[in-house]
């Protein structure tokens, strides 16, 4: 009776599930069906409240429904990195092994007011499906699809550190986002602090860099929105 509850909370999702690439080709009239073989649960957390902790054993993975999280890392030291930031649609979690003998490597926590996550079990994804469900076969080709794309997010993440000054880090992850957006105008998805976690920078030699590259005319900003223009990669 839980799980149809927690189904039941999912519906007016459904339409925006069934945009995402995890739910690609999936029929709106099979959803009930599908959250109920992944053992579907929804949770509910607020701003800086954390998802998952780093080690933390779980047989889960997350669909943001609500809100969005970030992905973070802490080294041995205690220095913080944001690894991703992940919006409604996007999914985070462990994907390991049908035994829980894998910890989380990162950690998850929401970013705004008013998160929503999806849970679903992941050992019931990759299980023969008892139902025979038509659709489940489609869905583990969808996830073999999305890890693959989370991949390259990560290469992308370790050629942004890999250049050997600031500004090239900050050069290379404007790029990405003016790839993405396909404007020279955006919004960036970190305050100044997190930023500088995701570059793995001094915060304050970051806001000096950002100074020195507007009085240079190579880019305009206030707060998270930037302007670029057609000088700024030459």
């Amino acid at each position: 009776m839980l799980l149809l509850q927690h189904i039941k909370q999912i519906q007016p999702y459904y339409e925006m599930l069934l945009s995402t690439e995890l739910f690609s080709k999936v029929f709106e009239e099979d959803m009930p069906q599908l959250l109920h073989c992944l053992h579907a649960r929804v949770k509910e957390y607020t701003e800086n409240e954390f998802i998952i902790h780093a080690q933390d054993s779980s047989d889960d993975f997350g669909v943001v429904l609500e809100g969005s999280v970030h992905i973070i890392t802490e080294d041995l030291f205690g220095n913080r990195s944001i690894t991703a930031h992940l919006k409604r649609g996007e999914m985070f979690g462990q994907i390991a092994t049908t035994d829980n003998s894998m910890t989380s490597p990162a950690s998850v926590v929401g970013v705004s007011e008013h998160v929503i996550i999806m849970f679903l079990k992941f050992s019931r994804l990759v299980a023969p499906c008892t139902r025979a469900c038509s659709f489940h076969s489609l869905v583990i080709e969808n996830m073999m699809n999305v890890l693959s794309k989370r991949n390259l997010l990560m290469n992308q993440k370790l050629a942004i550190l890999s250049m050997r000054t600031m500004r090239e880090k900050l050069l290379a992850f404007l790029y990405l986002q003016y790839k993405e957006v396909g404007l020279i105008e955006f919004d960036i998805p970190f305050n100044r602090d997190e930023l500088a976690d995701f570059l793995c920078v001094n915060r304050s030699a970051l806001s000096r860099e950002i100074a020195k590259m507007v009085d240079e005319g190579l880019i305009r900003t206030t707060r998270s929105h930037f302007v670029l223009n057609e000088e700024t990669f030459l």
